[in-house]
């Protein structure tokens, strides 16, 4: 079996696991959850998931990925390095519980704020070794082990969630929902280590600091970059809570909305995550024309997509937040408008960062990054007071925008690439949509009907106007392009 026929499969794999499970999660449990306990309720919990995770860089500084090469480089030198890795995590585990702390009460959060501040921490710090038990598999190439954890933690969720939503007598509260992963992530780290071949599991530590120092100076452009991500994706529903009028309320009428972004921005990443080693592989080889084959043919398979289910989405908002929530629908769809566009720039930036990315421009990733936490920040101080929820989505789309077409313009412009077709394309098919949810509109169609034939057109569209059919045979078939 070729190397990329292996490849392809376990990526089929991993795109099965995760379109079963996830949207599940998120339109099952997250929220039946929300309409359990009311939108308020669950602004709060939404707020302070947010807050704690802010500082979520301390706790990884680059460190997982590190790991990860490491491991896939040489298994025994990777296993030896968690002798160092495991006493370091504990340490970055204090100090962010520490720094989370001191901010936390800079802020001046009312009493009922510390119990999901101080579970949430928990959280977090769990996660983050789920994550660097995950890089150790993957980085001995047991991708389907990987696939299988990617998944885990949400498949418990599903069951415990779904058994005290729908089975158990007792009123559901939010801080179930909090229990429930902190559980659900300890299960995973035990099974993540069982599922370590047991030549590579370490239980001994080694405190080594000039390892550290080393391991530091290596990783921390790659820190910085995921501070900087970290803060124009989640410092919207803390200043929500903090800026808007009823501001847990507004929170919660927020999470409803971006529920749908981030059920895109989940596939996405998987994209983006696929995209980096095979860049980064065409730029060492110094392959300029297969290059730049490559980032057409991904902004076609993403970009495009992400247009056409704005435009869906764009078009039924009302009824798709009406159909999902019991509170507040029209104010959640006014925000989804502005988060679905911001989706398209989402995925622009997943492109042409992930690029930027694997030539290792981390210092333009950075400023390009650094400029649009500032304007997001300034927009929010400008727009939640006045607008509350929606000025959040508001600013979110404008600095997204910012820095997804300077992305675009600076790759464009360093790499001297003409990607060009992929433009052409995608606005042909997003007229295409366009129009069709004109026709529909204006014949007064049934929204879930509408929906469903926008739907089927655009999918057909897409494979005979934007994509080609014959790729994705060649990734099932495991065709060797490379080796030929």
């Amino acid at each position: 079996m070729g190397v990329r026929r292996n490849f392809s499969l376990n990526l089929i794999f991993l795109l099965a696991l995760n379109l079963l499970i996830k949207p599940f999660y998120l339109f099952g449990v997250e929220v039946g959850v929300q309409n359990a306990v009311g939108a308020e309720a669950y602004g709060l919990y939404y707020a302070m998931f947010n807050f704690t995770f802010l500082f979520n860089v301390i706790l990884d500084l680059g460190i997982n990925n590190f790991q990860k090469i490491r491991m896939a480089q040489d298994a025994e030198a990777g296993t030896d390095n968690m002798k160092t890795l495991l006493p370091m995590k504990f340490g970055l585990s204090a100090v962010y519980m520490a720094v989370t702390v001191i901010v936390a009460l800079i802020v001046g959060f009312e009493a009922r704020y510390w119990f999901f501040i101080g579970w949430l921490m928990l959280n977090h710090i769990l996660s983050m070794f789920l994550l660097m038990f995950r890089a150790n598999i993957s980085g001995l190439h047991l991708f389907m082990r990987d696939s299988v954890l990617s998944v885990l933690d949400r498949t418990l969720m599903i069951a415990a969630i779904g058994y005290l939503l729908w089975f158990s007598d007792s009123a559901f509260q939010i801080e179930h929902f909090v229990f429930a992963q902190t559980g659900a992530y300890a299960i995973a780290i035990i099974v993540a280590i069982v599922l370590t071949p047991s030549v590579n599991r370490v239980f001994n530590f080694k405190v080594d600091w000039s390892s550290f120092r080393d391991m530091v100076s290596q990783t921390w452009p790659f820190a910085l970059l995921i501070l900087i991500m970290t803060a124009y994706s989640k410092i919207d529903g803390v200043m929500i809570e903090r800026l808007a009028d009823n501001g847990l309320l507004e929170a919660g009428i927020y999470a409803q909305a971006y529920r749908l972004l981030d059920a895109g921005n989940n596939f996405a990443f998987l994209y983006a995550g696929l995209l980096l080693p095979m860049f980064a592989r065409l730029i060492h080889l110094g392959q300029t024309a297969e290059l730049t084959s490559l980032l057409d043919q991904a902004a076609r398979l993403l970009i495009a997509p992400a247009g056409v289910i704005c435009l869906i989405v764009y078009g039924n908002s009302d009824y798709l937040m009406g159909l999902l929530y019991d509170e507040y629908p029209i104010r959640s769809a006014a925000s989804l408008d502005w988060l679905m566009i911001s989706f398209v720039f989402i995925s622009i930036s997943y492109v042409f960062s992930t690029l930027m990315t694997a030539a290792e421009k981390l210092k333009w990733l950075n400023i390009l990054g650094a400029i649009t936490v500032g304007i997001n920040v300034g927009l929010n101080f400008w727009l939640i007071p006045e607008m509350g929820s929606e000025g959040a989505a508001l600013a979110s789309c404008i600095s997204l925008g910012f820095m997804a077409l300077s992305q675009m313009l600076y790759v464009m412009y360093s790499f001297r690439l003409q990607t060009y077709q992929w433009m052409i394309r995608t606005i042909g098919i997003w007229l295409i949509t366009a129009a069709l949810i004109w026709g529909i509109t204006s014949v007064r169609l049934e929204p879930l009907y509408g929906i469903i034939i926008v739907a089927v057109v655009s999918v057909i569209g897409f494979f005979a106007f934007v994509s080609q059919f014959s790729l994705f045979m060649d990734m099932i078939k495991g065709k060797e392009d490379d080796e030929t």
